[in-house]
């Protein structure tokens, strides 16, 4: 190589001080304070430029920035580190029918405070995963009664609570598809390829995995240094906000990724909110409620 910087792919030089460890903490530094680097750049646009990452993808012109899946892998990974303020992640007497506790715990039945649970009706997935679920705790109960102890449903549900959110976190890309086919439908005129779609789905999702748990983080901080209490309208208040936000955002994002007029981006935007939501009642609970079945 003739020149300090290879003609072909830009890269400077290597010269033998790049061996060293304070070359790799240089270059540390100078990637974690280069506000204009495509890091903060593209987290810039990611939160503050609906659908710029996206549209600039689909036109081409992916030097600039992240790339989305990379972005994704990112926002995915900072939602795994924040506290859970969704309900992407349920506890086990939201994801089970009554007839379970009647069946392993019927003392639940007969106190008042915990009587409501025998009256549930779980989710949608419920019946279907019902034999997995009795199957488990009967093997549970098994391997109390060989221990000597006794059973308890609860210690079982203190496990799958704590394994949920972690197995949740994991599986939100499986919302990803479904929005992306929610998309080529409602923008068909355009005659993208799915894939296209699916960067759109993907920008729009992981703007609400960074979205949601620092607004939310930073709202429930912020409230609990008030001396007032955190009233059920006040919280009502707050998740139709926060929906109302991530609805314009998701219309910003129709409107600069396929030119759509402003009714037009509502609507795509209302269709990849309900696909997203859609998913998550179907799908991805029913995913993850057999995982941590299986691995609680």
């Amino acid at each position: 190589m003739a020149d300090r910087y290879c003609p072909e792919c830009g890269q400077k030089r290597f010269v033998e001080t790049d061996r060293r460890f304070g070359h790799l903490l240089a270059s540390f530094f100078e990637a974690a304070t280069d506000l204009d680097g495509r890091f903060w750049r593209s987290l810039r646009a990611l939160l503050f430029q609906p659908g710029r990452i996206a549209r600039d993808y689909i036109d081409g012109a992916r030097q600039r920035w992240m790339s989305p899946i990379a972005l994704f892998l990112l926002a995915n990974l900072l939602y795994f580190l924040m506290p859970t303020f969704t309900d992407l992640s349920l506890p086990l007497h939201d994801q089970i029918r009554g007839e379970v506790y009647r069946e392993f715990a019927p003392s639940f039945c007969e106190a008042e405070e915990t009587r409501w649970r025998c009256g549930t009706t779980g989710q949608l997935h419920s019946r279907l995963t019902e034999p997995l679920v009795r199957h488990r705790l009967q093997t549970e109960r098994e391997r109390a009664a060989e221990a000597g102890r006794e059973f308890s449903i609860e210690r079982f549900a203190q496990r799958y609570d704590a394994r949920s959110g972690e197995i949740g976190k994991l599986l939100v890309i499986l919302h990803v598809p479904f929005m992306a086919l929610a998309l080529m439908l409602a923008a068909w005129r355009r005659r993208r390829y799915f894939a296209e779609h699916f960067v759109v789905a993907l920008t729009q999702l992981s703007f609400v995995l960074l979205f949601l748990p620092l607004v939310l983080h930073s709202v429930m901080a912020l409230v609990s240094t008030l001396p007032w209490q955190w009233s059920p309208a006040m919280q009502l208040a707050l998740k139709l906000g926060v929906l109302a936000l991530v609805l314009l955002y998701f219309a910003l994002a129709c409107r600069r990724c396929y030119d759509s007029r402003w009714w037009s981006a509502a609507c795509q935007a209302v269709v990849a909110l309900g696909a997203f939501a859609l998913s998550s009642f179907t799908i991805y609970r029913a995913v993850q409620f057999v995982l941590t079945i299986w691995l609680a």
